[in-house]
């Protein structure tokens, strides 16, 4: 079972060296880590292409500025692997943590794991500021009220997709920013797949760009338009075909033109009695365009 874990980033010359140094050490011979760099104008780039040449397994794409969701969506939907995740570039969710969210899909079936930091049972290490607790408990309530999710946790940096569930999930998803993780909860929803939230080791670390006051603007606008977008163009599951069996022969060719019959609904016999009224009129004689034309001569 192969797996490739993508990693957003944006400008992380001060943290993504430490980040990959902690992944590379996960001992999976078919494991892929690729950085996805979001039009870095940093050392990033660099930094990333060091641990590429000391590791086969590390690997880079370069896009545009597309931001988180953007380059996360490119990067998932190339990807050839069984599983595929994707973390935060800060790594506040240690490696074990993916290892065991990937062991999950195998281990329940699910399509889509992910890590929640306000499980239960998780373990958070370091208590998180008072701005950013009362940011996250807005947003989540938020997203509870707008899309009736049920998870306790949609944002944290942690999800594993079977190969599949991304196929399907991905084409689907239009957010580029920091709702692209609502965008795919609510898109795996709709497609009737099955996620799994399970508890975490989560550690907040330092260096975050996340303000309190102006992101959670940004924050709430991008969940309007999110809300607004899913209720103009809703994602639904694909329409059942509308011939569902055929009789035998009718999908054969037809022999003397070869050509495939239209498939659709046989008609239906007339009743009774309109069949006299049908066959009548077609005994009725028909105009003869000579005689026609000799009266009028």
């Amino acid at each position: 079972m192969s797996i490739e874990i993508v990693i957003p980033a944006h400008n992380e010359q001060h943290r993504i060296g430490q980040t990959l140094s902690a992944y590379s050490e996960l001992v999976d011979p078919s494991l892929v880590i690729t950085v996805a760099l979001d039009d870095c104008t940093d050392g990033t780039r660099d930094i990333v292409a060091a641990h590429a040449a000391a590791d086969p397994r590390i690997r880079f794409t370069e896009y545009p500025r597309l931001g988180k969701g953007g380059v996360l969506a490119e990067a998932m939907r190339a990807s050839t692997a069984d599983q595929v995740a994707f973390v935060d570039a800060d790594c506040s969710t240690p490696p074990e943590e993916i290892a065991l969210l990937a062991r999950t899909l195998d281990e329940t079936a699910a399509d889509v794991a992910i890590a929640s930091r306000f499980h239960p049972a998780s373990v958070l290490p370091r208590p998180r500021s008072l701005k950013r607790k009362v940011t996250s408990v807005g947003f989540q309530t938020a997203v509870r009220r707008l899309f009736d999710l049920p998870f306790f946790d949609t944002q944290c940096g942690a999800k594993v997709l079977t190969r599949t569930a991304a196929e399907r999930i991905m084409p689907l998803v239009s957010s580029r920013d920091f709702v692209f993780d609502v965008d795919l909860l609510v898109t795996a929803r709709a497609l009737d797949l099955t996620v799994a939230e399970m508890p975490t080791v989560w550690i907040d670390r330092d260096g975050s760009r996340v303000d309190a006051l102006s992101d959670s603007l940004r924050m709430a606008a991008s969940l309007g338009r999110l809300w607004l977008h899913h209720r103009v163009v809703p994602v639904r599951m694909p329409a059942k075909p509308l011939v569902e069996s055929l009789p035998a022969g009718a999908g054969a060719s037809s022999p003397s033109t070869g050509a495939m019959p239209a498939l659709g609904r046989l008609p239906e016999p007339l009743p009774e009695h309109l069949q006299g009224h049908l066959a009548a009129s077609q005994h009725q004689p028909q105009p003869d365009p000579h005689r026609e034309e000799t009266v009028r001569a």
